[in-house]
């Protein structure tokens, strides 16, 4: 480069011969591809491209690095100096990251420095000062601890996943009750990879979490179901419960349970059927029917009759199923009529008419005499006290006071409308048409 320079910055005499000429000319192309800035007579352009580039990588430094004062300390001393030398900025993204966009870019800027195009700003605003300087070797367990509760209170995703990168490269962990929350917002962002490479460190140290949640088995099933891998998250679940502590199998359950709905929202037949094959293996090997219990719910708060038929199915083969759901009847009807299911409602109260569940069943018109009431419906409120009184199951005192006391009102309230109905027909003026 500086030979080249002074070559050009030599040749500016008249040449004496066409050898020299060509080489002249050979020179000035260079000079042109090397220096665009400078061919174009934008010396002074060039200049002010790079005081740009100064201050906003100053000033992105300078903004970022508040958040991080209190537990950096002196770490920060050198970020500017980083920003500024695009060698440095190379290195530390090739390091950090391992990709090749970073290190690409800083390639090209070095090529071309008179020319700042928007992939070059774009990267610099991916080089995150905590990125530039942070080394998680150097903080203790409540600092460590401390920094990701941050992250994950504000959900600050990039943050997050370069201090995970950081313990999973060094075999740093948080503490048990921090890791697990940071392992739930993995679950949800689907990185499985970060997952069981935590797992992996935990069977290297024997983690109480391993043995917990059996290889961590929970929270690798829902990583696979985000990222659309049904198949595998059921699998992973079933071979989870058979080998989980207690804690282990309540979070199962309750993945089980979100499996169960959202499979139902999006009314995929197959993984209905794969999760009902696992829902029956389970209540065959380990007695448990709380994951057939998940799936008879949706299927029958479902509006599609082929679920309702499967529900039917299940209600009519477990003996188990019918004695939880009559004991449940309460939070049944409950959970029902908080999404206003009436529907739900009404198909509950023939179940348990048809399995002589008369308790459950005066429970439900209860509840549901309690919905319409708080609706002011009187005409549904007339068709429940009725069905009370044929099925010999009569309400509460207050409920009958207050359904006499919403007919008296509304009786009342009738009769307030009418005369305003008679006044506005006399107040009307008669017309006649003359044609």
């Amino acid at each position: 480069m500086a030979m080249l320079a002074r070559l050009s910055s030599g040749a500016v005499s008249t040449p004496s011969s066409p050898q020299k000429a060509a080489l002249q000319r050979f020179q000035k192309c260079i000079g042109s591809f090397l220096w665009p800035a400078m061919a174009g007579g934008g010396v002074q352009r060039k200049s002010t491209q790079i005081d740009a580039i100064d201050s906003f990588t100053n000033e992105l430094v300078e903004r970022k690095s508040k958040k991080w004062q209190e537990l950096r300390g002196n770490m920060m001393s050198g970020v500017e100096a980083l920003c500024k030398d695009v060698q440095k900025v190379k290195v530390v993204a090739d390091d950090d990251y391992g990709n090749s966009t970073a290190g690409g870019t800083s390639r090209n800027f070095s090529k071309n420095f008179g020319l700042m195009s928007k992939g070059v700003i774009s990267d610099l605003q991916a080089l995150r000062s905590p990125e530039l300087g942070l080394d998680i070797r150097s903080l203790s367990q409540a600092q460590l601890d401390n920094l990701l509760s941050s992250t994950l209170e504000i959900k600050n995703k990039v943050d997050f996943l370069y201090l995970v990168r950081q313990c999973i490269r060094w075999q740093q962990l948080p503490s048990n009750e921090v890791l697990v929350s940071c392992l739930k917002y993995l679950s949800s962002l689907s990185r499985v990879q970060h997952i069981e490479s935590i797992a992996e460190i935990c069977q290297e140290q024997n983690h109480v979490l391993t043995k917990m949640y059996c290889d961590l088995a929970p929270f690798k099933a829902m990583a696979l179901w985000r990222s659309d891998s049904a198949d595998l998250a059921l699998k992973t679940l079933s071979q989870g419960y058979e080998s989980g502590s207690n804690e282990g199998k309540r979070m199962i359950r309750a993945a089980f349970r979100t499996i169960a709905e959202e499979t139902l929202a999006k009314k995929s037949e197959a993984v209905l059927v794969h999760l009902m094959e696992i829902a029956r293996s389970i209540y065959e090997k380990h007695q448990d029917i709380f994951v057939i219990a998940c799936v008879w719910k949706q299927c029958f708060v479902s509006d599609w009759f082929c679920d309702q038929k499967s529900a039917g199915d299940l209600f009519l083969h477990y003996e188990e199923l019918q004695q939880m759901v009559a004991k449940r009847s309460v939070s049944l009807c409950g959970s029902f009529l908080s999404r206003n299911n009436v529907d739900a409602v009404h198909r509950l109260i023939e179940v348990y008419l048809q399995y002589n569940e008369r308790e459950a069943c005066s429970i439900c018109l209860s509840l549901l005499f309690n919905y319409q009431y708080n609706r002011r419906d009187l005409r549904a409120c007339a068709e429940i006290i009725k069905s009370c009184s044929e099925l010999d199951m009569p309400l509460s005192e207050i409920q009958n006071e207050q359904f006499l006391g919403l007919f008296i009102n509304q009786n009342e309230s009738d009769k307030a409308r009418a005369p305003l109905r008679r006044d506005t027909t006399k107040g009307l003026k008669q017309f006649q048409y003359k044609f």
